[in-house]
This record gives structure tokens, C-alpha cells and sequence, in this order.
């Protein structure tokens, strides 16, 4: 009896630590073929502010590629940086307005193995607010191709108390055949996983930035 009432003290002081005292996380399973990554972190930025870094986000991938690489990109090793796994060369993005559509080519080389040149990517990039101030963004995969059969990718932005949000982002990723054979959880967490929560990282730091900035301009 005295033991299961100190496991149950544990549980509580363990809970209302994690309560009090929220981290950022990361993690992915592999369930029906596809991987699956949630990440969330806390920004310490407004939920307007949250808003125009999702409509910069949106709007760069559309007509301005290269200045998402100065800061939502920066450090992706998207653009032909060595590495040991696997080298992502991004190379280009146009935007069909009429079919709301963005056509991605990319290099994916896997070093002293494989190289496949011009892959295109289509993909969606929508926007969602709502009623209670959250925010999400989706972006989705429109055709299968070599390098990857499906992927479906949702920021969502939660305003809390404070001026402080929460981002979280969950991923799921299907490849290709080829892929699917090369890329194991662990390579998986070598090549996309901290992708992602870079990504994620990226978008907390430019949204404190803006808000520091904002608070200093008043």
C-alpha cells in the first residue's frame, strides 16, 4: 500500500512538473508504411505575429525561394551540402496560380550509390484560421514520385496566455519504393526528422525576433 501510494505521488509531482514547465519535443513512429513526426515548440511571440510568419512562408515558397533560405530554410542543408547519408539539392519552385499548385525540382543524391537528378514535387500550400485565434497550414503532396508517395504536413499555431503560442507540426511521409527500402527509422531521423524540427526552430526564432522587435518600436 505505502509503495502504490509513493508511485502515485511520483505520477503527480512528474505531471504537474510537465505542466508547469513546458519543453519542447520531437518524435516519429513508423505505422502503415509511412512515418509519422510530431514536434511541437513554445514561441514567445503573438499569435498575430505567428499569423504573418505563416503568410511569408506561403507567399516565398510561391514567387521568392531563395529568401525562404535566409531564415525559415537557413540551415536545412537543402542545397547541396555534403552529407553522409544523403545530399537534397533544391533547385527550383514555380507556382501555378491557376491550379494553386507548386512545382518543386530537386536532386537527391545518395553518395557512392545513386543519384536521381530533376525530381518535380507537387505540392499545396493552404492556410486556415479560426474562430478561437489558432492558425494552421497545410502542405500536401498532389502527385506520387520516386522520391516520396505521399506527404502531408500540418503547422498549427495555438495562441496561450501571454503573447506566448505554441507550434506544433505533424508530418506524415510515405517514399518511394526505392526509399522506403533505404530509408530506415534510424536514417529517417538522420535525413528528415531534425529537418523538420529545424524548420520548426526556424519559424520560433523569426517570430521572437519580429516580436522583440515590435516591443522595442512601441
Amino acid at each position: 500500500m505505502k509503495r502504490i501510494c509513493v508511485l502515485q505521488l511520483f505520477i503527480f509531482v512528474s505531471l504537474t512538473t510537465l505542466l508547469a514547465k513546458p519543453t519542447d519535443s520531437i518524435s516519429t513512429v513508423y505505422r502503415d508504411g509511412e512515418f509519422v513526426t510530431y514536434c511541437q515548440v513554445l514561441v514567445k511571440a503573438s499569435d498575430s505575429i505567428s499569423s504573418t510568419i505563416v503568410n511569408d512562408f506561403i507567399y516565398q515558397n510561391r514567387y521568392d525561394l531563395d529568401a525562404l533560405f535566409g531564415w525559415a530554410f537557413k540551415g536545412l542543408n537543402l542545397r547541396k551540402e555534403k552529407s553522409g547519408l544523403m545530399v537534397i539539392n533544391y533547385k527550383s519552385a514555380e507556382y501555378n496560380k491557376e491550379k494553386n499548385f507548386i512545382k518543386t525540382k530537386i536532386d537527391l543524391i545518395i553518395p557512392n550509390v545513386i543519384t536521381f537528378p530533376d525530381i518535380l514535387m507537387y505540392s499545396r500550400l493552404t492556410k486556415k484560421e479560426m474562430s478561437n485565434g489558432e492558425t494552421s497550414m497545410t502542405s500536401e503532396s498532389l502527385y506520387p514520385n520516386s522520391f516520396m508517395k505521399k506527404t502531408v504536413s500540418t503547422l498549427s499555431i495555438i495562441p496561450k496566455k501571454n503573447d506566448e503560442t505554441w507550434y506544433t507540426l505533424e508530418s506524415h511521409i510515405r517514399f518511394g519504393k526505392f526509399f522506403d527500402f533505404f530509408i530506415t527509422q534510424n536514417r529517417f531521423r538522420q535525413i528528415m526528422q531534425w529537418r523538420l524540427h529545424k524548420l520548426l526552430n526556424n519559424l520560433r526564432i523569426e517570430a521572437e525576433r519580429r516580436e522583440n522587435l515590435k516591443n522595442r518600436n512601441k
